[in-house]
């Protein structure tokens, strides 16, 4: 199922996860009228954000606000059973672009640095493991 809801759903909960984060009340909507898990829209919201950074359509900002947005409603659902994956593992590569390391310069794009690779690697694994399944 990762990956296979509509867009429009998906931008309509990127904006939610952006301005005010999201609640697993927030994915129940979309997961009765997609016959869907929270951690199956958590992916696919997940996969969408950073297929969206990588092909440059939106701002690495946005991005991670959405990132950061959905924290809360994965760890609730990791609480139940596994940690939503791929969503946690991008969650994780999206923050690692939020600040500066010790030895970057001033000009040192850190989303570009280090989300971006990450983001990249976790993309490929999951297609390349999609493909093998």
């Amino acid at each position: 199922m990762i990956g296979s809801l509509p867009e429009r759903a998906l931008e309509e909960l990127a904006t939610m996860a952006e301005v005010d984060g999201l609640a697993l009340s927030d994915l129940a909507p979309v997961c009765e009228t997609f016959d869907a898990t929270p951690a199956d829209v958590l992916n696919a919201l997940s996969i969408s954000v950073a297929q969206g950074y990588l092909d440059g359509s939106l701002t690495y900002e946005f991005r991670d606000d959405v990132m950061n947005g959905i924290i809360n409603a994965l760890c609730k659902v990791g609480e139940a059973a596994d940690t939503p994956q791929p969503a946690f593992s991008l969650y994780q590569a999206f923050d690692l672009g939020e600040w500066r390391r010790k030895g970057d310069g001033p000009e040192t794009d850190p989303g570009e640095k280090y989300s971006k690779p990450a983001v990249v690697e976790i993309l490929r694994n999951l297609r390349s493991s999609s493909r093998m399944g």
